[in-house]
């Protein structure tokens, strides 16, 4: 290979470099979704600052492994500087504007999920309270009788 074949190898023409752009922003918002489905969970269910740290550690090494895979496929295994900008802009263009919708949407069906939980399990405690007194067995009627239903019993 001679010295122009391997320049002209490195660039991509400006065509195939804007779409490369827009392909990478567009992968960039993606991972700005996965982001938000786990920002959503961290502000429904609280987590200890390390487990956080790992969580952020885990989302960095895919974006890492995203942008790197990006690259290989299709800029011919270059890593090129202008896809992680446009996967960073990308990224926080999605958090800035859709992210914001998005975690109020998913924090909404998440804090339903679990007032609904949190109901079902209130109904199952009070029917364990009124089945308390029922007798189950023969002779078990006795014992029922000594013994009021307490909350420890359920």
């Amino acid at each position: 290979m001679t010295a122009e074949e391997i320049l002209a190898s490195r660039f991509l023409g400006a065509r195939h470099e804007l779409l490369l752009f827009l392909g990478a922003a567009l992968l960039g918002a993606l991972l700005g979704g996965a982001y938000d489905i786990l920002r959503a969970l961290r502000l429904t269910f609280r987590h200890p600052s390390p487990l956080v740290f790992f969580e952020d550690a885990a989302f960095t090494v895919l974006f890492g492994l995203a942008f790197y895979t990006f690259c290989t496929g299709l800029t011919l295994g270059q890593l090129r500087f202008f896809v992680l900008l446009a996967m960073a802009a990308g990224f926080f263009a999605y958090l800035s504007t859709l992210g914001r919708l998005a975690v109020r949407a998913v924090s909404f069906v998440v804090n339903s999920a679990k007032r609904l939980l949190k109901r079902l399990g209130e109904l199952l405690k009070k029917t364990a309270k009124l089945l308390c007194g029922v007798p189950f067995f023969k002779g078990e009627e006795e014992k029922m009788s000594e013994k009021p239903c307490t909350d420890r019993d359920v």
